[in-house]
């Protein structure tokens, strides 16, 4: 009951949703990166620029043999072409032979 009768009072409801998409399975972790392949994916909305090249000097001194293909042979693929861009994100990657994504997106 509330302290003041003019309050209103709320049933208490579960603030989740029913899921509504279905569970996918991940792809197993690569287990040793060196001799693979690591594209980046950026949105370039957040700072990008200065986080994937500590990403990739992270990932170098542990697998010096990994390679990576930046985020600027994919494109932005957030705003007015985020479609076209997203249609040649598979293309790509298999163009470029990508052994594992890393997807950035904006804070």
């Amino acid at each position: 009951m509330p302290a003041n009768a003019n309050e209103p009072v709320f049933d208490v409801l579960w603030p989740l949703s029913r899921k509504a998409v279905k569970p996918v399975a991940r792809a197993p972790r690569v287990p040793d990166l060196n001799g693979k392949v690591i594209c980046e994916l950026w949105d370039v909305i957040f700072r990008g620029e200065a986080i994937y090249p500590l990403v990739r000097e992270y990932i170098k001194k542990r697998f010096p043999g990994v390679k990576f293909v930046t985020y600027e042979n994919f494109g932005n693929f957030h705003g007015a072409r985020e479609h076209a861009v997203m249609a040649t994100i598979p293309d790509k990657l298999k163009h470029f032979q990508a052994d594992a994504v890393i997807v950035g997106i904006g804070a």
